[in-house]
């Protein structure tokens, strides 16, 4: 009997196979590189791949051995007699991706199509990518490459051996989640000078945007940081720092229709307002920041220090908000609210809509997401203010209480 989903597998693995032979295909006529394989050789391998896990499962696993050994050796023997041929060392980047072509079809055999999938995309990535890999990497300081690897340590060997649960009355305190927010808001830092470096004032915008999608305060801490250096581009970062705004407020309303549509009508035009207004003044800050053309001083990427003393903030905003909730309940849920707006507005969204459902009314709902968000907004303008430079503080700061203002009216208007 035919296995419709058998030959699904064999036909993913060969998209994906035919995925990463066009890009080498490609590469191969724009004359970036030597290839000994492309549009067709690739989803064979793939082909091949898949097609060995199966007769290893079907028969024996001694099949599958024999097929990576045969791959193994198919990929040496051309790399040997390219370099050969062309009688000069041509790097060993497409039989790498060759051999990791064969395992993709392995993977998708075994029904792991999305990871297949995201790995065969980040190789195509990568293989297009050679160019701006090879010229990001000669350009590379000494200081930039030891901030790098430091970021390496803190994220990759520090937080892994972390406990991730909570110790102290009420499980106040969790390692984990504070050394958390510690790599990310480092990993917003280096974001921020790669873009810096790669597209100047356009990419500080882009990385604030970015930034904000998962944690607006993150990113103003990390970009009042940069303003105290990079003086003459003020604006750019106070823009950077509103557009990460732009990103929580859409980040609240995705969150909110995930949870509960009801709820997500009813702050919908709260939020739209907050929205235009800040899409307004954003166009006008723009037009200021762009007029002015300066040269733009890139500092070191790695700055644990402002990223501790947030992962510190953070800790004990936690815990003064489970101790609120665990003594005030739902009674205290605006209060509960308002504390949760210093540290991240996300879990409150999630519990408030989902008590919305049952335990509180909708308005209440509204009410206490808007002042959190209210309140988030406010420390930002805060933090800017106090760990900015001054100019880029006064318009971080004095946007955000205007907006602040306007959303306390909206807390009575919806």
């Amino acid at each position: 009997m035919l296995d419709i989903n058998l030959i699904q597998q064999f036909l993913v693995a060969l998209v994906l196979g035919a995925l990463i032979g066009l890009e080498r295909e490609y590469a191969h006529y724009r004359g970036k590189g030597q290839s000994y394989a492309g549009i067709r050789t690739y989803p064979l391998i793939a082909l091949f791949g898949a097609l060995s896990a199966y007769l290893g499962e079907l028969i024996s696993p001694w099949i599958l051995l024999i097929g990576m050994v045969l791959v193994g050796g198919l990929i040496l023997i051309a790399y040997f007699n390219m370099n050969e041929h062309v009688h000069k060392y041509v790097g060993a980047t497409s039989e790498v991706a060759g051999f990791i072509t064969f395992f993709i079809g392995v993977v998708v055999y075994y029904n792991q199509t999305l990871l297949a999938t995201v790995l065969a995309i980040a190789m195509t990535i990568i293989l297009y990518a050679r160019s701006v890999l090879h010229n990001f990497a000669r350009k590379m300081e000494k200081k930039e490459l030891a901030d790098t690897l430091k970021f390496v340590v803190i994220a990759f060997v520090i937080l892994p051996f972390l406990p991730n649960k909570g110790y102290g009355p009420f499980e106040v305190f969790n390692p984990y989640q504070v050394w958390l927010m510690v790599v990310f808001i480092s990993a917003i830092s280096f974001v921020g000078y790669i873009l810096l470096k790669w597209f100047g004032e356009k990419g500080i915008t882009l990385a604030g945007f970015l930034g904000g999608v998962a944690s607006s305060t993150a990113t103003t801490l990390s970009f009042s940081e940069r303003s105290k250096k990079e003086t003459r581009i003020f604006r750019a970062l106070a823009l950077a720092v509103i557009l990460a705004n732009v990103a929580m407020f859409g980040r609240i309303l995705v969150l909110i229709a995930a949870v509960n549509i009801h709820v997500f009508w009813q702050i919908l035009p709260s939020i739209l307002i907050l929205l235009v207004l800040t899409g307004i003044f954003s166009y006008y800050l723009w037009k200021k920041a762009r007029k002015v053309k300066s040269k733009i001083t890139l500092s070191s990427p790695f700055t644990l220090w402002p990223a501790l003393k947030f992962g510190l903030l953070f800790a004990v905003i936690v815990a003064l908000t489970k101790v609120a909730n665990v003594y005030l309940s739902t009674r205290g849920i605006y209060l509960v609210s308002f504390f949760s707006g210093f540290v991240d507005v996300d879990p409150i969204v999630l519990s408030l809509g989902q008590l919305a459902k049952t335990a509180i009314s909708e308005k209440v709902a509204h009410d206490g997401i808007l002042i959190a968000m209210l309140t988030n907004i406010l420390a930002k303008g805060g933090l800017a203010y106090w760990m900015g430079g001054r100019a880029f503080g006064k318009i971080v700061l004095s946007f955000f209480l205007v907006l602040t203002l306007i959303g306390i009216g909206l807390l009575y208007l919806f």
